[in-house]
């Protein structure tokens, strides 16, 4: 039996090769051709890796490329140094300007994993820590994220994932998710107005890498009288101007 797993890493790997060195899509014919597999086995095989997002099958034909995945995978310990390294500056000039918890986060598994943390020196803040994990649906940082991602891989992440119901304030209907995903989109700020905690008001802007894919994001987070006064708009103009300034040094090109 384990020389039988075995055997479908070592073809699975195969395909993959064969596609990264492909100058264009491959039909499954072709990639059996190159590897001396019967296109049964690799249409199998390609359905997983369709599935996990490591290959992606194009809209309007049988053919397949490499996907988003394997670039995630290929830049993942360099981007867990490199983000932090470049973001560090400017999440300390935002604590200073804002006197609120600012985390960093990445994209990992259909959640977001804060990697870096700023404390205010306010005596009430946030209870989060580095390492942990938390959903998308229901984080400002987290639908920051989604806004910039194919509407089919938001879908497969709700899906998967769910859409809990932390608060009474929490969105719990794919729909409205949507509409707010879209919003999101012309202004690159996030709300999550005690829908994760009650009593937290946290904004979010995404951060991209030189692919054009999202990868993370920064936020902003603080018990909701103090974020109220301080005023949401003057929160999120600083908000999306680190997020600007770390993906412009990521090598990310803004139009």
């Amino acid at each position: 039996m384990a020389e039988k797993h075995v055997q479908t890493l070592e073809r699975s790997l195969d395909i993959l090769e064969v596609l990264a060195h492909a100058d264009e899509s491959l039909g499954v014919t072709e990639i059996g051709n190159r590897i001396n597999l019967h296109k049964s086995t690799v249409h199998r095989i390609i359905s997983t890796l369709c599935y996990r997002g490591y290959v992606e099958k194009e809209r309007d034909n049988d053919r397949y490329r490499l996907g988003f995945k394997i670039m995630e995978l290929g830049i993942r310990c360099v981007n867990d140094l490199e983000i932090r390294t470049v973001a560090e500056p400017f999440l300390n000039e935002l604590v200073k300007i804002l006197d609120e918890t600012i985390h960093l986060v990445l994209f990992d598994e259909k959640e977001i994993v804060y990697i870096d943390k700023k404390e205010s020196s306010q005596v009430i803040g946030m209870r989060s820590q580095v390492g942990r994990r938390a959903p998308m649906h229901c984080t400002a940082v987290g639908k920051a994220i989604l806004a910039f991602l194919p509407e089919e891989e938001v879908k497969h992440i709700i899906r998967t994932k769910g859409m809990q119901k932390y608060t009474q304030k929490t969105i719990v209907v794919l729909e409205t998710l949507f509409e707010e995903l879209e919003a999101i989109k012309q202004t690159k700020v996030a709300h999550d107005d005690e829908e994760n905690e009650l009593g937290i008001i946290c904004l979010g802007t995404p951060v991209f890498h030189y692919s054009g894919r999202v990868i993370g994001g920064v936020s902003v987070s603080g018990p909701a009288n103090r974020m109220l006064e301080k005023g949401l708009d003057k929160v999120g103009q600083n908000l999306t101007k680190v997020g600007i300034e770390i993906s412009t040094r990521l090598g990310y090109k803004y139009l």
